[in-house]
């Protein structure tokens, strides 16, 4: 009874995200100000349990529960994938014309991508696309200038690194190798940012057009309902919509199979001792940790420290200062004599200057004929 109580009780904010009111943010934002009333009665806990007999209203309007859709829209070139307004730019919502639900998309493609991209308003659903967990394989084909090297794509392929970023492993099969261009069909588990770009950059390749043909068994190629063309909107059908679900049922069923080995002791009797149990537990880790060490292993001989003899004594400690004693005044000494011989110097030079400006220029007498 416990149970169905549960599955029946939903969290407020999820019943007014399911609403199309705002996002799950301003949805919270919405109930901390106690503008949501759960019965006529304030409520401002987000977590609080609604039962499908509660009535739950904002600003005093009752909240009508959205129908879950599930689309897929072809993308062009030149569109932001974002719900949110853009000055001057082209944004998903302008395909969403005459459908009241709030939409959102689940993985997004770069405003220079086209491709496939999945349209719902059921966040369980976009969370199963998106994570990389669920391992729901996206489908693209590249155009690249230049003849491709199939052994830098192959050795990339295993996984790579670019600037602390890992990418992991990716499925690849060459279409077409030319001189001027070549096309590759790539299968990637994961999407982050711009992961394609980043990669072929990487090998010295530029991206000309990059379009993605598939998420998982949606198509833009489709028997009923044909090609999907750019700009084009249609609903996914029920055989599409089961195989994501049964992608996380697949998930659930692995975690199970992990947990399998905690039921050993369910068939033991009521009186058994937890202690032996314990004991048995920690008699194996013991024996785990034990090393049998052979003959051969010798352990590694410790490394000697270099011993210096420190002098101490007295003698020795007055010896050191006698000696820099006697640097000391030597070094005085020969200063001033080196200071008494420029002096010296100075004085000759100056002595010099001032007889040659004493000396008076000698009077010349013509001698006269006697």
């Amino acid at each position: 009874m416990k149970k169905e109580k549960k599955e029946e009780a939903v969290r407020l904010v999820k019943v007014i995200l399911e609403s199309g009111f705002a996002s799950r943010r301003n949805c919270e934002k919405a109930i901390m100000s106690g503008r949501v009333r759960v019965n006529n009665q304030v409520i401002l806990d987000p977590a609080y349990r609604v039962k499908n007999e509660d009535s739950v209203s904002i600003d005093r309007n009752l909240i009508k529960i959205q129908t879950k859709r599930y689309m897929a829209l072809y993308k062009p070139i030149g569109v932001v994938s974002t719900t949110k307004y853009l000055p001057g730019r082209r944004i998903i919502t302008e395909f969403f014309k005459g459908i009241k639900e709030r939409l959102f998309y689940a993985g997004r493609l770069d405003s220079e991508s086209r491709g496939i991209m999945i349209i719902t308003n059921d966040g369980e659903f976009a969370n199963i696309i998106t994570h990389p967990s669920y391992e729901i394989l996206k489908v693209y084909d590249v155009t690249v200038n230049g003849k491709i090297d199939s052994e830098k794509l192959f050795n990339a392929s295993k996984g790579i690194t670019i600037k602390n970023v890992t990418y992991s492993p990716f499925k690849f099969k060459i279409l077409s190798k030319g001189r001027v261009q070549s096309k590759i069909r790539l299968t990637i588990n994961e999407g982050k940012n711009r992961e394609i770009r980043k990669i072929f950059d990487h090998l010295g390749y530029k991206v000309i057009d990059l379009e993605r043909i598939s998420v998982g068994c949606v198509s833009k190629y489709d028997e009923t309902s044909g090609t999907l063309e750019a700009g084009h909107i249609r609903d996914l059908t029920k055989k599409e919509i089961e195989f994501f679900f049964k992608q996380k049922d697949k998930k659930l069923k692995d975690i199970e199979s992990i947990f399998s080995d905690v039921s050993k002791y369910d068939d033991i009797d009521e009186n058994y001792d937890e202690d032996s149990i314990l004991e048995n537990n920690d008699d194996k880790k013991e024996e785990i940790k034990k090393h049998d060490k052979s003959k051969w292993a010798k352990a590694k001989p410790k490394k000697k420290r270099l011993v210096t003899k420190k002098t101490n004594t007295y003698k020795a400690k007055t010896q050191k200062k006698n000696n820099s004693s006697k640097d000391f005044i030597d070094k005085k000494f020969e200063k001033k004599i080196d200071k008494k011989q420029i002096k010296r110097k100075d004085d000759r030079k100056k002595s010099f200057k001032d007889n040659n400006t004493q000396r008076k220029p000698v009077k010349k007498f013509n001698k006269k004929r006697i």
